[in-house]
């Protein structure tokens, strides 16, 4: 069963901090965003008086974990559980939080098990991390208790689609998601400016929180006010993430013109980091982009050749010597007709013709393109380039 919207687990943990904290809590789930958000409400329903604990289990190796396979149950107790036994010496209510714990939970799985029906009342085990290793009997009969007892929480990641991908991102979590918080901040959008701030900024939920605050220094908060619309966003949305030609090629051969302008965006406003990790010169993303997307396109044509002539498509990516992504390699195959191949490869022509004759911002020069590849755009020919 797939794990609910991670706003609604929020809430049922809200009901749980409520009604007082049990004696372990496990807080899992991918989404390192909003794992974050359950353990800090966690830690501040830990009462004043209590003695807190906080534990990083980053610093624990998973490899020690493998050591103690075959430990007998209770045989390693981690000093910090201790404080758990009751009886403290200057506090009779203690509690362990334990941060990015999946390596120190598969050391200590079997030691928590056994301790936990003896974590006396006011105390208890507050336990981050990604995921919780089940293998141990103790452990996996452990889980299943939290889980009977509503104190086992999963954060996945908002999706951004719809289950229902004919309604569109609009109707996405994320998009949805960004919109409240737009809402909360005083900065409210419209939905496609949602889209639009998914689009440009990315999918991490800490970006977007950033860029919704950097907006409200701009615009100032105004809960009131008309949602900003995508025109009122143009040239204020920042770029939170990398890309490099590669991924340009990809999302182009692969159909997928979003990821496209987001890579693009991404390269001009961030620069392509080279080998030696420096940044590229804005004046070498053209001709680097262009020659990497004019190779890609000419495999792609190759296997788009051999698959209409009559070869069959599992042997396609070796007859055109493609040894790594296969898969991925045949949904662009089939994703480019050769008209569309042809058609791109004048479209890229005259891009590099547009940048010799005329200086045009290499930026520009490629977002046109993408509308000449995805929209069908008018290609410029040699003579009015030359005029």
């Amino acid at each position: 069963m797939a794990a609910p919207n991670p706003s609604i687990e929020l809430a049922r943990l809200d009901k749980l901090v409520r009604a007082g904290l049990p004696p372990i809590v496990a807080i899992t789930g991918p989404s390192d965003f909003f794992r974050s958000k359950a353990i800090e409400r966690l830690l501040k329903a830990v009462p004043e008086e209590a003695e807190l604990r906080h534990v990083d289990g980053a610093d624990l190796k998973a490899s020690n974990a493998d050591a103690e396979e075959d430990a007998p149950v209770g045989a390693v107790l981690a000093p910090e559980l201790q404080d758990l036994r009751g009886g403290g010496l200057f506090a009779t209510r203690s509690f362990v939080a334990v941060r990015r714990g999946s390596a120190w939970w598969q050391k200590h799985s079997a030691a928590i098990a056994e301790l936990a029906p003896k974590i006396p009342d006011g105390s208890g085990l507050l336990l981050e991390a990604a995921k919780l290793d089940k293998r141990k009997k103790a452990a996996a009969a452990l889980v299943k208790e939290l889980i009977a007892a509503g104190a086992f929480f999963e954060f996945r990641d908002l999706y951004e689609l719809p289950f229902d991908r004919d309604l569109g991102p609009l109707q996405g979590e994320l998009c949805k998601w960004v919109l409240v918080c737009s809402k909360k901040l005083g900065v409210p959008l419209t939905p496609e400016s949602a889209v639009l701030l998914v689009a440009q900024v990315g999918k991490s939920p800490g970006e977007l929180i950033a860029e919704l605050e950097r907006l409200k220094s701009q615009f100032g908060a105004d809960p009131v006010g008309a949602p900003l619309a995508p025109k009122d966003l143009a040239g204020k949305l920042t770029v939170s993430f990398e890309s490099t030609p590669f991924e340009f090629a990809g999302a182009v051969l692969s159909g997928d013109r979003k990821a496209a302008q987001r890579s693009l965006s991404a390269m001009f406003a961030r620069g392509v980091r080279q080998q030696d990790g420096k940044v590229m010169d804005t004046g070498g993303l053209l001709p680097f982009t262009s020659s990497w997307l004019f190779r890609q396109m000419g495999q792609v044509y190759e296997g788009r050749v051999l698959l209409d002539s009559g070869v069959s498509m599992r042997d396609v990516p070796g007859r055109a010597g493609v040894r790594q992504f296969a898969d991925r390699f045949l949904e662009q195959v089939k994703q480019c007709s050769i008209a569309k191949l042809n058609r791109g490869v004048t479209a890229l022509h005259a891009c590099q013709r547009k940048s010799r004759l005329h200086g045009t911002d290499p930026e520009v020069l490629l977002e046109r393109f993408l509308a000449q590849w995805f929209d069908g755009a008018a290609i410029e020919t040699a003579e009015e380039l030359e005029l």
